[in-house]
């Protein structure tokens, strides 16, 4: 009779908690109860929350600067501060947005009561506490006829056995089995936006070379035009120099020219001169200047011997 309260209690409970995780299979719903507190559970009502596996201490201060409470934290602190999630590399990274799913549920006793029930009862009943009230509480509710034990009982008390002795023997089996699997899958979506991570940075690096590149294209073009400029420079002084030897050469030509005609008018003027002397002579004037030079002649030739 407890049992199968004890489960119809915590099915109401936990029902409306589930959240439905999709992993990958369209058929494969994996429903994971999300370790959280009910709007009325009397975590909610205190500083520390009990999942942190122990009490505050009397006189301590508490609040962010306070030494005292429970250092660390439990599933609500777990929740506040966001889940921890397993990478693919190995490490952990933390995830503050959206609804987390906690790594593992949180400690419970006698295989479905959670843990902070009984911590709620410690402060006030001791340790023993939670299963006085249980049995008390079970005690009235089938001395009072409240709790009817009809064959459903039974039938829930059977199954819960069955479910209990399945849970501890092949729990942590299927378990890791499904962790595996969800391993595995999480880490095929990991690899795959790796490689696109990677594949966008080789993207940025070659947008980074090619603007590097166009940078070093705008310094190439200003080489190129200074090269440009040096060869116009080199084509204008190499053609000045041909118009300054071609009119050097011309200029020297012109010079020649003149000096040839002056030659050929000298050389003209003097054979018409010599043939108009020519003409001039006389054999009468030949002979008188011969005898005129005969004379002079003599009189020198008188003048040495003296």
């Amino acid at each position: 009779m407890f049992v199968s309260m004890c489960l119809a209690s915590t099915r109401n409970m936990l029902i409306p908690r589930l959240i439905q995780l999709r992993v990958l299979q369209p058929r494969f719903l994996v429903p994971i109860a999300y370790s959280t507190h009910s709007k009325d559970c009397p975590a909610n009502k205190r500083k520390v929350c009990p999942g942190a596996g122990g009490l505050k201490k009397k006189g301590a201060k508490g609040g962010k600067g306070g030494k005292g409470g429970v250092k660390g934290g439990g599933v609500c602190e777990g929740i506040r501060r966001g889940a921890v999630h397993d990478s693919a590399d190995g490490g952990d990274r933390k995830s503050t947005s959206g609804l987390l799913r906690a790594i593992k549920p949180g400690k419970v006793r006698m295989g479905l009561i959670p843990e902070e029930w009984f911590l709620f009862f410690k402060p006030m009943t001791g340790v023993t506490g939670p299963y006085i009230f249980m049995i008390v509480l079970g005690n009235y509710l089938v001395s009072k006829e409240k709790f009817i034990m009809e064959h459903e009982y039974y039938l829930g008390l059977s199954i819960g056995v069955v479910l209990y002795l399945v849970i501890t023997r092949f729990g942590d089996l299927v378990g890791k089995t499904l962790d595996k699997g969800v391993d595995a899958i999480a880490y095929e979506f990991h690899r795959l936006r790796q490689e696109d991570l990677d594949l966008q940075k080789k993207i940025v690096e070659a947008a980074k070379l090619a603007k590097w590149r166009a940078e070093g294209q705008k310094e190439l073009m200003d080489a190129k035009k200074e090269n440009i400029a040096m060869q116009l420079e080199a084509v204008y002084r190499e053609r000045l120099n041909m118009v300054y030897q071609t009119v050097r050469g011309r200029m020297e030509y012109h010079v020649r020219k003149h000096k040839i005609y002056n030659r050929i008018h000298q050389r003209w003027m003097v054979q018409w001169i010599l043939a108009e002397v020519k003409k001039a002579i006389t054999p009468e004037l030949k002979k008188k200047a011969i005898a005129s030079a005969i004379e002079e002649l003599n009189s020198i030739a008188a003048k040495m011997k003296k």
